[in-house]
């Protein structure tokens, strides 16, 4: 179970940077094992590299327990999370750029089309200032945040994603970036034009979240984005088959 998650935590990683979604080689990305453990990624390689054995096994407060390599103390970020929510077993944290630019506004971006109708009700924004790297208690406002919504916009910073599983989080990551986007290029047009913007109302947007939660999507989904990275990325899956056998 321990290595299939790790390659997990790669393909999402790896899927996140060819989404165009992290930034050199910041960001993580967590799953809870149990009390106090979680698989993280080690610091220094980037999201477009990581192997399994990148995967370390680091207690909530950024002790490394299996395997070999660093974490910086951003870790912490996770570990809050996850003490803070035990019901959250993945979170995704990276740095995507149309969501680093909406983060500036400290508001939650309105839905403009379809897609961004899954994430309508599931965005919150931690309205702190920024003070630098999220270490210690800086992390709690998020942490009490992720605790009410399952996405969080930092302000002047990034995004941090949670769900029952690493594919959710790393979806629900895709999908904070695409309403961030369309709220930057819808405002964009609004200026070129001097036409007036029609958001989905709060409550039809809600009805459309429901009857597309109706259809199977994650599954296939992350099938198709495998499909993919198998194509781009042989050496991950190589490098997984090596961790198996072994």
């Amino acid at each position: 179970m321990s290595d299939s998650l790790k390659f997990d935590i790669c393909c999402a990683a790896r899927i996140l940077y060819r989404a165009g979604l992290s930034v050199a080689n910041a960001g993580h990305l967590s799953v809870a094992i149990g009390n106090d453990r979680m698989l993280v990624n080690r610091f220094g390689p980037s999201f477009a590299t990581l192997v399994p054995a990148d995967i370390l096994t680091v207690s909530f407060d950024g002790k490394i327990l299996e395997g070999e390599g660093w974490v910086n103390d951003t870790i912490a970020l996770h570990g809050v999370i996850h003490r803070e929510n035990p019901n959250i077993t993945a979170v995704a944290h990276t740095h995507p750029p149309a969501s680093v630019t909406w983060s500036a506004f400290r508001k939650v971006p309105e839905i403009f089309d379809q897609e961004s109708c899954i994430t309508a009700g599931d965005i919150g924004v931690v309205d702190e200032d920024y003070e630098g790297l999220a270490t210690g208690d800086r992390n709690l406002p998020l942490a009490h945040k992720l605790g009410e919504k399952p996405i969080a916009i930092l302000p002047n910073h990034g995004v941090v994603t949670t769900g029952p599983n690493i594919q959710l989080a790393t979806v629900r990551m895709m999908l904070v970036e695409g309403t961030c986007a369309r709220n930057i290029s819808v405002a964009a047009a609004a200026r070129a034009t001097g036409l007036t913007p029609q958001p989905i109302k709060p409550e039809h947007a809600l009805t459309a979240k429901k009857e597309i939660a109706k259809i199977p999507l994650l599954q296939p989904l992350w099938t198709d984005l495998l499909t993919r990275l198998r194509q781009s990325d042989p050496d991950l899956f190589a490098a997984s088959s090596q961790v198996i056998r072994s």
